[in-house]
């Protein structure tokens, strides 16, 4: 009696554990074989997954993860008073059914992340992959790469309107720039295929100013393989968000990464929008990293900033200043958590690491372009 009941109970059992242990696999596993998740999961299983889904879920103007979010925390509320009730007509058993369920959902929610994202933190890094040398630059070197960015960035800048306080806007509709974004990446395809993608469409955010307290700019939903930006940031900031949000879509996880190749997709972009935010960010990460080792040749980059130019850098500076306070602190704090969870170290100062990836991408190709 007692086998015919374990044999009755096992599948079940196993339906449960199977997806949360088939996650901590992959999470403990796939480090120590970057050629499986290269090719197993980044090529294979990532790409038969995010296809149709995220052809799908570009379909909808909206963005689903934000209502997901929205809905999160009523549907939660009304779940547990419905628990409450049933409980207490009915007794201990139906809240066992239900956290049985809840588990369930949950273990398959983290497996799906694995498989849409965090496989994809160990496949091979974005330097081995396009033969890039990221090996420290001289301090010359990252000063010459710098006043290329800003004088190609100045250079487009021209090409852009402004509001009435002298600072770019975009060209043409929100909707129209984010939809460009694919564009981009299509541009890369015959170079660079691995950046192929099905995602054609970047969500705009619409409580993007409340979003604005957390310090985020944009974020890629793993479950629904859906790219999402906050549009409340200042416009030239957007295109480059927005290629970096794809780039997450393509199966690129690592922060620095999904900036160099928004800086590829935009810089090769056919709107003068995308060229300089692409030229515009690239520089901002650069610059920095030049102002930390030496402020004196920092200033001298500068100088080759156009009035424009640096009229958008302080509005991006007092943009950003007046979100300042507990809530960007501890969203940052979480995200940095996040990132390290993910066995990146860096945290959320990978995000400037693109410098390497930049400097590494000059080299091999040159400053022409």
């Amino acid at each position: 009696m007692k086998r015919e009941t374990f044999r009755r109970v096992l599948p079940k059992l196993l339906l449960f554990l199977l997806p949360a242990a088939l996650a901590a696999a992959m999470y403990f596993l796939l480090p120590l074989t970057p050629w499986v998740a290269e090719y197993i999961f980044a090529r294979g299983i990532f790409r038969v997954i995010s296809v149709p889904l995220g052809f799908i879920v570009s379909i909808f103007p909206f963005s689903i993860t934000e209502t997901a979010v929205f809905l999160a925390l009523p549907a939660a509320v009304a779940l547990t008073v419905l628990l409450f009730r049933r409980c207490r007509r009915m007794g201990i058993n139906p809240l066992l059914t239900l956290l049985k369920r809840v588990w369930l959902i949950l273990s398959c929610g983290l497996l799906m992340y694995m498989a849409m994202h965090g496989a994809n933190y160990y496949r091979y890094r974005a330097s081995d992959l396009l033969e890039l040398d990221t090996s420290a630059k001289s301090a010359q070197y990252l000063q010459a790469v710098c006043i290329d960015l800003a004088e190609k960035a100045s250079a487009e800048r021209e090409a852009l309107g402004e509001d009435e306080n002298g600072v770019a806007k975009l060209s043409g509709s929100l909707y129209g720039t984010l939809y460009d974004a694919n564009a981009c990446y299509a541009k890369l395809d015959d170079e660079y295929p691995l950046l192929w993608g099905s995602v054609w469409f970047t969500k705009p955010v619409l409580h993007s100013h409340l979003w604005s307290y957390t310090g985020i700019e944009g974020v890629y939903c793993p479950i629904f393989c859906e790219s999402n930006v906050n549009v409340d940031i200042p416009d030239f900031d957007i295109p480059f968000t927005a290629a970096h949000e794809l780039a997450h879509t393509r199966g690129f996880a690592y922060e620095d990464e999904c900036n160099f190749f928004a800086f590829l997709a935009c810089s090769a972009s056919d709107s003068a929008d995308y060229r300089y935010s692409g030229y515009f960010s690239a520089y901002i990460y650069c610059s920095n990293a030049l102002y930390k080792y030496d402020k004196d040749m920092w200033k001298e980059v500068y100088a080759h900033c156009s009035d424009g130019m640096r009229r958008d850098i302080k509005a991006r500076n007092a943009y950003w200043k007046q979100f300042e306070g507990e809530v960007m602190e501890a969203s940052q704090k979480a995200n940095d958590a996040f990132i390290k969870a993910q066995r990146d170290k860096r945290g959320s100062l990978s995000y400037g690491e693109a410098v390497k990836l930049i400097l590494a991408y000059y080299e091999k190709c040159g400053f022409a372009g």
